[in-house]
């Protein structure tokens, strides 16, 4: 015990101090408070074997409650989601950046040894056409289009021209590079091969300013900026046929994507959440964007919804797990900032895998970590009444804005149910870092907002509502990761 807590003051010191981890504030705030006494705190009282005994946690999470003046209403009815440990862990963890084994690991396992080759964006004689062109209205043979103007002819001239020397034939390959290379603060390898009568891509950068991604995808199921996987929510259940469901079993799915993380080399890494998806025409859906009655443009396209939709499947969320204890998937990505702290940013890791009855068609692995590292085997928390009695208070506090919305002529009257609650790690960022952070106990509250619009309720998509500290109650933000 006095190794492990010299290693906790040792990260104490290291990390600083961290944001969201103080007594719970009566302000809309997320403050600081000292790491050292955060994990000594962690450290003391009862014996947390016994889970759900120790922290007095009942069969469901109930009640009403209305505030700001009575604009917002909150109730419960929610399941309470506890992992399947007798003691809570307490961690550090460190993000890194993808390696050359990774890449050689990539290669062997989707490409299976076939041919690596280039993708190619442009032809020799598309680049000639191009050029062509810009040369036609470099004469005045051609009207100028789009925001070229003459000033900028010679630059877009040099350019193909450059490409036209460069690019490969129509139907030539040429061999990809299976090592990074640079481009300015970038370093990345992209390619594709056939495997098993598929055309497949790889897509691998390490990006110090942003974030470190790998994307693998069949094709058609994906590209490197956006998967056309979509969940079967896209289409309201309420205009579809019959229930969204793919033609092959969870447990299959499982048990694919699980084959998939072993021969990648993960290990303590496990699926936290399961998800029916249809691929689709990415075109088309891209052209649904910004449809004013999107109900209206599914039902009319229903029918022939075959046309573009590939394929049916499942997309499987995995996460790291420390001691058998998960970290809890979201789709919050952890991305916000506050001006002047915690200014780096450092997304939540997302290990995704989506599965058709043939296998593996997508794989995304985005900002990576190295395994966690246990600092403590046993963490004190809170029961689960001390937490239940912060949600009450808190969840009003968090929802103060409406007063303020109504007070600048909107009427802002949300309704918000919350369905589950879940008690898992959370990575917390070390100040003014990046790179290094905690894995801290959290209780997570899902819940669903409800609006009015035009006399009717407008329910917003599922999310955490609110983030209570396991150890000592206080708020933390999914959205900034403290």
């Amino acid at each position: 015990m006095k190794r492990i807590l010299s290693l906790l003051l040792l990260a104490c010191f290291a990390f600083g101090l961290l944001t969201g981890c103080q007594k719970t504030p009566d302000t809309p705030v997320v403050i600081q408070k000292d790491q050292e006494q955060m994990l000594q705190t962690a450290q003391q009282g009862k014996d947390n074997s016994a889970l759900l005994a120790a922290l007095e946690v009942p069969e469901r999470f109930t009640g009403d409650w209305t505030g700001v003046n009575d604009f917002v209403h909150v109730t419960a009815d929610a399941e309470i989601v506890l992992p399947n440990a007798d003691k809570i862990p307490t961690g550090s963890i460190a993000r890194r950046d993808f390696t050359q084994e990774d890449l050689d690991t990539f290669l062997r396992v989707f490409f299976k040894g076939q041919p690596f080759y280039e993708e190619i964006n442009i032809t020799k004689q598309q680049a000639l056409a191009e050029l062509e062109r810009y040369q036609a209205m470099q004469r005045g043979d051609i009207p100028f289009s789009g925001d070229t103007t003459y000033e900028k002819l010679p630059d877009v001239i040099a350019y193909y021209a450059e490409l036209a020397r460069t690019a490969p034939d129509e139907g030539e390959l040429r061999m990809a590079s299976t090592s990074f290379v640079s481009d300015g603060p970038l370093e990345k390898m992209s390619g594709w091969a056939e495997v098993d009568g598929r055309k497949a891509h790889l897509w691998v950068q390490n990006y110090p300013d942003f974030w470190d991604s790998a994307v693998y995808y069949v094709q058609g199921y994906g590209d490197p900026n956006n998967s056309n996987c979509q969940p079967s929510t896209s289409v309201p259940d309420d205009i579809a046929k019959e229930p969204f469901q793919p033609d092959f079993s969870v447990s299959e799915a499982i048990q694919m994507g699980d084959t998939l993380i072993a021969e990648l080399g993960f290990e303590n890494v496990v699926c936290d959440q399961i998800t029916p998806v249809y691929f689709a025409d990415a075109m088309l859906l891209r052209g649904a964007v910004g449809v004013e009655d999107a109900e209206s443009y599914y039902a009319s396209r229903w029918d022939d919804l075959d046309r573009f939709i590939l394929d049916t499947g499942f997309q499987l969320q995995y996460v790291r797990s420390l001691n058998g204890f998960p970290l809890g998937y979201t789709s919050v990505e952890g991305i916000n900032v506050e001006e002047g702290n915690y200014a780096s940013v450092w997304p939540y890791e997302t290990i995704e895998v989506c599965v058709t009855k043939d296998g593996v068609v997508y794989f995304k692995w985005k900002a990576p970590t190295d395994s966690p590292v246990l600092e403590l085997e046993d963490t004190q928390l809170m029961s689960f009444d001390e937490i239940a009695s912060v949600f009450e208070r808190m969840i009003m506090v968090k929802y103060s804005y409406i007063q303020t919305i109504n007070d600048n002529g909107g009427d802002a009257r949300p309704r918000i149910q919350i369905d589950k609650v879940r008690l898992s790690l959370m990575r917390i960022k070390a100040k003014n870092s990046r790179d290094t952070g905690l894995l801290i106990p959290v209780w997570d509250f899902y819940g669903t907002e409800i609006y009015q619009r035009d006399g009717m309720d407008v329910p917003l998509e599922e999310t955490i509502v609110l983030t209570i500290n396991a150890i000592d109650g206080s708020m933390i933000s999914r959205e900034l990761g403290y």
